[in-house]
This record gives C-alpha cells, structure tokens and sequence, in this order.
C-alpha cells in the first residue's frame, strides 16, 4: 500500500465520532489487523486518535477536524523541525577527543588520537581532522602559528592546537548538511553554531 494510505483510511472510518474494535474495524476495512494496529499506533502518535479502552479506538477533536477535512496522513516528521539535533552521545571518538582538549594545554591531532581511541576506528585520525577543521571555523578552536616538532628529519612538524570556547562536557556536533555545530551546551534546548 501507498504510505499513509492506512492511517487516512482509519482516520475517515472513525470520522463520525464512534469508538470502535478492531474486529468492527476488521470487518468494514479491506486493511489486516496488523495495518489497523499499526495506523492505529501512528495516529495516535499525532494525537489524533485515541484508545479508550483496550481495542477500541475514537478519533480526538484534532482527529475528528482532520476527517471532517479530508486530510491525509503522509509519512514524514510528526512534529516541525525547531534545528534540534539529536540527543547527545556520549562514548564517541569525538567525544573522548572534546575531553581531551577541555583539559587545557597545546594538542596535535596524534595527541587526540591516542587519548581517545579505543581501537575500534577505522581513521581516527582522519575523522578527527575534520572535526577540528569544523571546530576551527566555529571558532572553538585555535591553530597555534608555532607547529610541534616532527618524528622525521624532513617534516615541517604537526599542527597543534588550542581550545578557546569551553562551553561544557557535552562536545558539540558537526552537521556537514548544514554546515554548522550544534552546541548541547548552550541553552535548555542547544544551540546552532554557525560555521564560517
């Protein structure tokens, strides 16, 4: 079936009001009972249905507007985007890396790497300095004009850097789509960093 055909299905048959079963909705639907319960489930999650009691079901006051319009449940967001970004994960190798650098002092990228790997990254190094390039363009961190002495003869040495804006343990999220930093720090709900 074509998405949202479901739910929009059970939202017109619930549309005067009615709390039904779901084996009357079983009987007047050509829908299984699985698609009634899943409908069911994403209505729900939109507020427009409601179970009264188990296995019976009635439209709310949103639900009923809704059918009385005609409307069609698409798939897609529930609710509109406010540019949250999702809940902080905590373990990462980004995160271990933003440990690292709150700790104060001049770092290279082999510093952060061998403070936050766990041997489970394929590049770390790698993933680490695209990280730091979007934290350098955020403006939270600094590269130092003065570059960490090399391992070989011929090297220039390793770019070191600084950490200027410690805005709390949480490290902020790279968003290549939007190319900006989202900060769990700041505020009750984080805040959209904008890179240069």
């Amino acid at each position: 079936m074509v998405p949202g055909t479901v739910p929009t299905t059970l939202l017109h048959a619930l549309g005067d009001g009615a709390c039904r079963t779901i084996d009357d909705l079983d009987a007047r639907l050509p829908l299984s009972r699985r698609q009634i319960s899943d409908g069911a489930g994403m209505l729900i999650m939109r507020g427009l249905m409601e179970r009264i009691e188990v296995g019976c079901y009635q439209l709310t006051a949103d639900g009923r507007a809704a059918a009385a319009s005609g409307r069609v449940i698409s798939s897609g967001p529930i609710r509109p985007d406010r540019g949250r970004c999702r809940a902080p994960q905590t373990g990462t190798l980004r995160q271990r890396a933003w440990n690292a650098m709150r700790m104060g002092g001049a770092f290279t990228i082999g510093d952060l790497v061998m403070a936050g790997c766990d041997g489970s990254e394929k590049n770390a190094a790698s993933n680490l300095q695209r990280y730091l390039k979007s934290l350098v363009r955020a403006g939270y961190v600094a590269e130092l004009p003065v570059r960490a002495r090399g391992t070989k003869q011929t090297s220039n040495g390793f770019k070191r850097y600084r950490l200027l804006r410690d805005t709390g343990p949480v490290a902020p999220v790279w968003r290549p789509s939007k190319h900006d930093l989202f900060d769990h720090n700041l505020g009750d709900a984080g805040e959209v960093v904008p890179c240069r």
